[in-house]
């Protein structure tokens, strides 16, 4: 695979991760949908945050996670939260800065595509 259309797969599973998350913020503040907002996300947050995991796409977002804020071990905790409860301001703020960094590094393999990085 060319490096435009290894970066092109990173780009686009980026991509999907950002708006899922995205659409997961808006449906938390939502009262009609937010519970299962929240038990979705958790779900999500359970499976990117998986160390264990084969899957290469979710072991190269582990990576990502990890070097990013807020970081692995706070998504693996805020998704045992979310099994119990809506977030509260400061995990709702972590969701914003998973967000931000993902978006983020959307940036960075989207250049690293064009051959700017």
């Amino acid at each position: 695979m060319s490096d435009i259309g290894l970066y092109g797969s990173m780009y686009e599973q980026l991509r999907e991760t950002a708006d899922y998350i995205d659409r997961a913020l808006v449906n938390l503040r939502n009262p009609a949908v937010a519970d299962r907002a929240r038990n979705e996300l958790a779900d999500f947050l359970g499976r990117i945050t998986d160390t264990q995991s084969t899957d290469p796409d979710v072991r190269r977002l582990c990576v990502v996670l990890k070097q990013e804020p807020p970081g692995l071990t706070a998504l693996a905790a805020l998704a045992k939260t979310l099994r119990q409860r809506l977030p509260n301001t400061t995990e709702h703020q972590q969701l914003e800065q998973l967000a931000l960094s993902i978006d983020k590094e959307c940036a960075s393999t989207l250049a690293r595509a064009k051959g700017r990085r």
